[in-house]
């Protein structure tokens, strides 16, 4: 074999263990449960809802205005303080107050119990939580502590049938950095149900939560991902949930 056949049979092996690897990362993508988006707007209507890490509180105002006078259910917090606000989140949270809701800030996700004490709640909402940052913690990915440490900190705060949900970009990297099995296996919930996401259902929802890197977590043509936590039937009987 001569050398340009050599190099023309390495390049064809190097293109198929690239495609290979290519649709193997696709299938670490979760695979949705559901066809149809996670309903929050029915959820807002039923019962008492808490976000957490609202960044600009575009997503609460969205949910707001679909949800008319039941905004009043929805208790918003940022985990920023109010004189960290942009002139975005002052006019927004200003929005919300006038609809009715709730707005908190300087809440920390991870420790729910300092603010709302014995408060419950029927959801607890986290869209997009991220820690700008890779540096592994506790030999972990931070995203995996910090929704790890959340669900601990909500499971204190749902009430009897309550649920947790949690946003997310649906990639193998996201998929992989975030475990979002393993947190709930570790917090005794069942594994999540997985709906569909879409921006487009929210007019006016912009995402704020930046990498280290300085660009944006959410990118152009990215799919997003909602999972949905319930506690596990024994340890919600042994609570007194159910």
């Amino acid at each position: 074999m001569g050398l340009h056949e050599s190099r023309k049979t390495d390049k064809f092996l190097a293109d198929v263990a690239w495609k290979r690897f290519w649709l193997s990362a696709l299938e670490l993508k979760r695979v949705l449960d559901r066809k149809t988006p996670f309903d929050f707007s029915t959820e807002i209507k039923a019962g008492r809802v808490l976000l957490v890490g609202e960044g600009n509180l575009s997503f609460s105002l969205a949910l707001a205005r679909k949800v008319g006078v039941a905004a009043k259910n929805m208790t918003c917090t940022t985990y920023q303080k109010a004189d960290e606000y942009s002139e975005m989140t002052c006019t927004n949270a200003r929005v919300l107050r006038r609809s009715g809701a709730t707005v908190m800030s300087g809440v920390d996700a991870t420790n729910l119990s300092n603010w709302f004490g014995r408060s419950k709640f029927d959801l607890i909402v986290f869209q997009f939580p991220n820690v700008a940052s890779r540096n592994p913690l506790y030999g972990r990915n931070p995203n995996h502590i910090l929704v790890r440490r959340f669900l601990k900190s909500a499971a204190g705060q749902i009430a009897g049938d309550g649920i947790v949900a949690v946003s997310a970009v649906n990639s193998p990297h996201y998929d992989g950095a975030f475990d979002v099995d393993g947190a709930a296996e570790r917090n005794e919930y069942e594994i999540p149900v997985a709906y569909p996401f879409y921006f487009s259902d929210y007019p006016g929802y912009s995402h704020v939560t930046i990498k280290d890197d300085g660009s944006s977590a959410v990118g152009e043509g990215d799919e997003f991902v909602t999972y949905v936590f319930h506690k596990k039937k024994q340890v919600a009987r042994k609570w007194g949930l159910r």
